[in-house]
């Protein structure tokens, strides 16, 4: 505010001391020109505080501005820095599942491989063994009949029996009856079975004698008629001259004991696939004279032996492979010990850098 109004221009006034007033030039009193010097002084200062107050004011509001941009700009970085560790997370979650599964996944169809390799080894030592018990078998029922002096009848019974409880045992899914005493017709009844549906039917009688006879076919070739069955194979300890292991005689295969399995295995894989191809019966008649005469060969007789030959040398190399299979899966063992601490340590380092470590 003006210390001096412009009306005092127009009269003239007096002033005490030296001093000038600067509107009308008259002298003014030092007391006076004190008065005006501080007040202009006050004012000065006044206008000194309010400046500083409006620049501490202006201040503040930048700093808090500045303070606020900071904190926004830090949570961002921080929520950035949590989503990129939550996908380092997803990531390493993903890689360690997969690595998992794949390891499952391995043993799983290394456990399948086993099993098939040891229920192969089992069927082969099975069918070895079956075959070296029927062979002594047969033996010793020669020489039990030889010591004990027993009948045809009773030595046919025990054949009879030891034919139909070796077929139960080799195809399971079929039906497999044997016939009463005193009724007539084979001694076992053998239906093929495939998909719920039976397909056909073998015959069998067991023959334990001293000597061979022409009417042991004549009869099971009778009761193949009778029965509408598509094999015969006749059990006998016997064979005509010049014959062995096995022989093929008036639509009958005539087979050592030892043999009767693997050829009713043959017969019935036979019948099974003239099933599904719907052949007429004299297409099954022509196929089946085929395979008796294939059955009966001599090269037929050399593939079987190889077969069991080349089956003792794969129970042998079998036995040393399940050595070095135990070994193997000590090995392994270790190493899944170790992927599984390597994946513990992979998700304790992640919990360590998103802060859940121990909880």
């Amino acid at each position: 505010m003006a210390l001096f109004s412009t009306s005092s221009r127009l009269a003239p006034h007096a002033h005490a001391g030296a001093d000038r007033c600067p509107l009308c030039e008259q002298p003014i009193a030092r007391d006076i020109a004190r008065r005006i010097e501080a007040r202009r002084q006050e004012q000065h200062e006044a206008a000194l505080a309010l400046a500083r107050a409006e620049v501490a004011a202006s201040m503040e509001r930048r700093l808090e501005a500045a303070r606020s941009e900071a904190q926004q700009a830090a949570e961002a970085a921080a929520l950035a820095k949590l989503a990129e560790l939550q996908a380092r997370l997803a990531e390493a979650e993903g890689a360690r599942a997969a690595l998992a599964a794949e390891q499952e996944a391995a043993v799983a169809r290394r456990v399948e491989e086993i099993k098939l390799a040891l229920n192969n080894e089992r069927e082969a030592a099975v069918l070895a063994e079956k075959a070296k018990v029927l062979k002594l078998q047969s033996e010793l029922a020669d020489m039990q009949r030889k010591l004990e002096g027993r009948s045809a009848h009773e030595l046919g019974e025990a054949s009879e029996v030891d034919l139909f409880e070796q077929l139960k045992a080799a195809f399971e899914g079929d039906r497999i009856r044997r016939v009463g005493k005193g009724v007539n017709g084979a001694d076992v009844i053998h239906e093929i079975v495939n998909n719920g549906r039976v397909c056909g039917k073998i015959v069998y009688d067991a023959k334990n004698r001293n000597a061979w006879q022409n009417e042991f076919v004549a009869k099971l070739r009778a009761d193949k008629l009778a029965e509408g069955a598509d094999h015969a194979i006749l059990a006998s300890n016997k064979f005509p001259k010049g014959a062995k292991h096995l022989h093929h005689q008036d639509g009958v295969i005539v087979a050592s004991p030892a043999q009767v399995v693997a050829v009713a295995d043959i017969l019935r894989g036979l019948t099974v696939r003239m099933h599904a191809l719907r052949m007429s019966a004299e297409q099954r008649e022509k196929k089946s004279a085929e395979l008796y005469a294939f059955i009966t060969s001599a090269h037929c007789r050399e593939l079987i032996d190889s077969v069991e030959i080349q089956t003792g040398k794969m129970l042998e190399l079998d036995l040393k492979e399940q050595e070095a299979h135990r070994r193997l899966w000590d090995q392994r063992a270790k190493l899944i010990q170790a992927v599984r601490k390597a994946n513990g340590d992979l998700a304790f380092e992640i919990d360590r850098i998103i802060g859940t470590a121990g909880q």
